[in-house]
């Protein structure tokens, strides 16, 4: 036997001759956390109130609801506390929970002030006692600046053009936050700045899959606000996985933040691309007349977004489509889609508004020359839309 055998054989009875021993780690203790930014362009201002998770309660998630922010997103609203916040010259304003008798609205606390009677460069001090008797402190100081009240709309070619936006400096403030929103989540930075410069080939670095910031057929807001320090320091910061530190906390007795900011950009796109493959175009739905009643979406428009890498890949599809909309329907009567188009097969996802991960249908096609052809999900039926002629510009009158 030689001596490579022998330490193969060594090694295996070592490793069978071993137990790991198990080791209990205790529960790391729950903390109050909250979550609360003065905003000089919102109607109220509002404070969220949770538990940080410790492995002592069980969560279950539920389909995204604007009216339960943390089962939605899988945290522990904390009900049930009393919160003040004292404006800088000695007004009290109580927060009053949004805790219904169905139990929706726990943890979220909405203090009765405007944000156009906010005092600037003032301090604002948060006090929260809970249920429990925990008492959270935390103090903010409003940026000056004039506040964008009303959006600056505009198209945007995202093949051509580049966005430029510049403000006045803000006193007080102690950074400046742009943030971007697109169908995949916001893109977001800080920056020491005046003005800045957007191009329509940015990447959303934020996103793992680093999809196009800029998303043909979607309309997107882009905001930039003037921050205080706190703002700044905790989403500067990041939580590390191991050892939990990292951000940097200035409530007293618990965790979380008290900014403040003032929105000193609004505006909001229209972006667009150039629809040159047979697959892009405006599609409108065509039928018999009781088809066209019972239609439920009534015309496409779709550009292809990103071009497949490889042959054996398919194109990004994104665009808007057309609901028909009837007595009693809600949401929006133009939405967003997105989906992916290969070989003259179509798959399309119906988006419930402007989100990626809110499909409202899917539909499954082929293209035919100019017309898509397909099915719904969850509508029977065929459905047949076809590619719209552009609209030719005027002639212009002899002299």
């Amino acid at each position: 036997m030689n001596s490579e055998r022998l330490a193969a054989l060594a090694l295996l009875s070592l490793v069978a001759g071993c137990k790991l021993d198990e080791v209990a780690i205790p529960r790391t203790e729950s903390r109050v956390a909250l979550h609360a930014v003065l905003s000089a362009t919102a109607p109220v201002q509002v404070m969220l109130l949770e538990r940080t998770r410790n492995g002592s309660v069980t969560i279950i998630g539920t389909p995204f609801e604007l009216e339960e922010p943390f089962v939605n997103d899988q945290g522990i609203a904390e009900p049930g506390a009393t919160a003040t916040l004292v404006a800088p010259d000695g007004s009290v304003y109580a927060g009053h929970e949004d805790l219904t008798p169905g139990g929706t609205g726990a943890g979220v606390y909405r203090f009765p002030l405007p944000g156009a009677l906010l005092d600037r460069n003032g301090a604002y001090h948060l006090t929260v006692t809970t249920t429990a008797g925990e008492v959270l402190v935390a103090t903010t100081s409003v940026p000056g600046g004039t506040t964008a009240d009303f959006p600056d709309q505009r198209g945007f070619d995202r093949s051509a053009d580049t966005l430029r936006l510049t403000w006045p400096t803000a006193a007080g403030a102690r950074s400046y936050f742009v943030r971007i929103e697109t169908p995949f989540g916001p893109r977001s930075f800080f920056t020491s700045d005046t003005s800045v410069r957007l191009t329509g080939d940015l990447r959303n670095v934020q996103v793992t899959s680093l999809p196009h910031v800029f998303i043909p057929g979607f309309p997107q807001t882009v905001t930039v606000s003037a921050v205080d320090s706190n703002f700044y320091d905790w989403y500067r910061t990041d939580n590390d996985e191991v050892s939990g530190t990292g951000l940097i906390n200035r409530v007293e007795g618990g965790i979380g933040v008290l900014g403040s900011l003032v929105r000193l950009r609004l505006t909001e796109l229209e972006v667009v691309a150039p629809q040159e493959e047979p697959i892009a175009g405006h599609f409108v739905f065509t039928g018999t007349a009781a088809e066209q009643v019972s239609a439920p979406y009534t015309a496409l428009d779709l550009y292809v977004e990103s071009h497949a890498a490889r042959s054996d890949q398919a194109d990004a599809i994104s665009g808007r489509y057309t609901r028909q909309m009837r007595l009693g329907d809600v949401g929006c009567a133009v939405c967003g889609l997105l989906g992916s188009s290969r070989n003259g097969h179509i798959e399309l996802a119906l988006l419930r508004d402007w989100f990626a991960g809110d499909t409202a249908e899917m539909l499954t096609a082929e293209l035919h020359g100019d017309t898509i052809v397909g099915r719904y999900r969850g509508h029977a039926g065929i459905a047949r839309f076809v590619r719209q002629a552009p609209a030719q510009p005027a002639a212009s009158p002899g002299r």
